[in-house]
């Protein structure tokens, strides 16, 4: 940059000094023109800003805005110092929004990205260690005593279906406890912990016992799995993330509990729908049963195109597709007789 003359105020005498400016290594150099001398004053860049009144640029040499020189707003120089002072500024924000729209975009996308990521798939698998068979069992009988306040209970069909139940090895690890629920609604879901609750809706669309077994199957392997476990922490991951950085297992326990009603809304995906078909599947065979009968359940719920419940289901938000009812048939060919 070349030399020039300016007016500079020293933030003592109201009186401006005539000095000579160098632009240097991202620093401002003032010199007093009233003496022939290279001694002179610097200013770091990275402490100026700067200001346009009337046609006039103010820039502020330091933080508290009590020195500053002034030229004219349309001249070179000044875009000059601006520049230059744009390019001292190190700081991230600085550099994050003198970026093009287009990499700021996917610089934040990028970043958003890896918010979802983090908080799907690595917070989840670390709480579930957090959290115990007891404390598991203990939220699904806080949602089921929640839940049934307002339903009917088929008792006579709760007490055969539960002997039904138990002549099956459902579940090495959790207790199954059955309820049938007197409603027309076809539907079935599980809790965490063991809990089944079944609507009489959908037993009385069933044509023989395979497909009973079939849905319980299902449901505990959704148990078995954890799977609404898995929900649950997933859409709270945030605020388990606070309880597992503070060590506060009891708080991450509670602050579940506490929201037990989330699983009223939540659904399965399609992996988690297939592996508890799967699971299912394999549960009959170890019962020596049938596996077919997983086919015919879905077959039978199929023909009836109804509405799917939104809730956590047999059928979930993920239909009884051909794709479904395929694989329960390729799993099933090899047993039957």
């Amino acid at each position: 940059m070349s030399e020039h003359s300016f007016q500079y105020y020293n933030g003592v005498s109201a009186r401006p000094y005539q000095v000579r400016m160098e632009l240097i290594n991202h620093e401002i150099h003032l010199y007093d023109t009233s003496f022939n001398s290279d001694n002179g004053i610097s200013y770091s860049l990275k402490n100026c800003h700067h200001v346009i009144v009337k046609s006039k640029a103010f820039i502020y040499l330091n933080d508290k805005a009590t020195e500053y020189i002034v030229l004219p707003a349309d001249s070179d120089y000044y875009q000059e110092i601006i520049a230059d002072i744009k390019a001292s500024d190190t700081s991230w924000y600085s550099k994050l929004f003198n970026q093009k729209w287009y990499v700021l975009t996917g610089e934040l996308m990028a970043v958003l990205a890896s918010v979802y990521l983090f908080f799907n798939y690595v917070v989840p698998p670390i709480a579930m260690q957090f959290i115990s068979v007891k404390q598991e069992i203990s939220i699904g009988n806080n949602f089921y005593n929640s839940f049934t306040e307002n339903e009917e209970i088929d008792s006579t069909a709760t007490f055969i279906l539960q002997k039904f139940a138990d002549d099956l090895h459902l579940s090495s690890k959790y207790p199954i406890r059955v309820t049938v629920v007197k409603s027309n609604v076809v539907n079935a879901f599980a809790l965490p912990g063991g809990r089944l609750v079944v609507y009489s809706g959908i037993i009385s669309k069933m044509e023989n016992p395979q497909e009973l077994v079939a849905l319980l199957s299902h449901e505990s392997s959704h148990v078995n799995k954890r799977h609404s476990m898995k929900s649950i922490v997933t859409r709270m991951s945030s605020s388990i993330l606070i309880s597992l950085a503070t060590k506060d297992a009891n708080g991450l326990s509670k602050g579940i509990l506490d929201n037990v009603n989330t699983l009223r809304v939540l659904s399965y995906s399609r992996e988690l729908e297939t592996e508890a078909d799967n699971e299912g599947m394999k549960l009959m065979v170890s019962n020596n049963i049938n596996p077919i009968g997983m086919k015919w359940l879905m077959e039978d719920l199929r023909k009836l195109n109804m509405e799917v419940p939104q809730s956590i289901s047999f059928l979930s938000t993920h239909p009884l597709t051909d794709e479904r009812i395929k694989n329960a048939t390729n799993f099933s060919k090899k047993y039957i007789q």
